[in-house]
């Protein structure tokens, strides 16, 4: 798949951002397709929670979910509240891809029921690839962007094409809308694979249709026990 930009894209949309790890591309923001009133949710990889702004600073509702070993609360099992402008939840196993899947679909579940405009930030799917094989993390990406289109959601993943072959980048470009390389010189890492070393890769990866591919409606039709069976929990 080509390059695009974030000006070309028509949310709603599933964009894999290629950049490499050194630095946060200003495009991520651009991604986030920011108007006001929405719902934003940040799936970050840490040992630590990530700052909490101010809820009077926040113009819609923001969900933080963090994948890693993060020291939690004696609430540390309980539901997020979904009521707050500042929504926040944690898994602290980065391995557990049907748990990961799990917490992202109920974000969706909840925003979705209330109508809201979702827009998602995953960083990254590198810190998936240090915990999971390439075809978990490959099965986990699809029914992930599957659940997020039929939220409408406007969803972004990063992704450094510096760490992986170049066939392993463009497979995983198959999943998504678009692919949209930050200028920061990877514009070309992602057209070097050929059709047949990408259509090998998929030959590997790929399993069945999954009943999460089908279903007349779109909020309801990926429920958490679906994705964690599907992802193997």
């Amino acid at each position: 798949m080509e390059p695009s930009t974030p000006a070309a894209i028509d949310p709603p949309a599933n964009v894999l951002l290629v950049h490499p790890r050194h630095e946060e591309p200003a495009t991520c923001e651009d991604l986030c397709h920011d108007s006001g009133g929405t719902a934003h949710l940040t799936v970050t990889f840490a040992d630590e929670e990530p700052d909490r702004p101010d809820a009077e600073t926040v113009d819609g509702t923001l969900g933080l979910l963090t994948v890693g070993n993060v020291p939690t609360g004696d609430d540390a099992e309980s539901v997020p509240n979904f009521t707050e402008p500042i929504v926040t939840d944690t898994v602290t196993d980065p391995t557990d891809l049907s748990e990961i899947g799990v917490s992202i679909s109920r974000f969706c579940k909840y925003w979705a029921e209330d109508g809201e405009d979702i827009t998602v930030c995953v960083d990254s799917l590198d810190a998936l690839l240090r915990h999971a094989s390439p075809e978990d993390v490959f099965q986990f990406a699809h029914v992930l962007t599957n659940r997020l289109s039929s939220v409408d959601s406007y969803a972004h993943c990063h992704f450094d094409p510096t760490r992986h072959e170049d066939r392993v980048v463009s497979t995983f470009g198959t999943i998504f809308d678009d692919v949209v390389a930050d200028a920061d010189g990877t514009d070309d890492s992602n057209g070097e694979a050929t059709d047949e070393d990408v259509a090998s890769l998929l030959a590997e990866w790929e399993g069945e249709p999954t009943e999460l591919e089908s279903g007349s409606d779109p909020v309801t039709e990926a429920t958490d026990e679906e994705i964690a069976q599907t992802l193997g929990k």
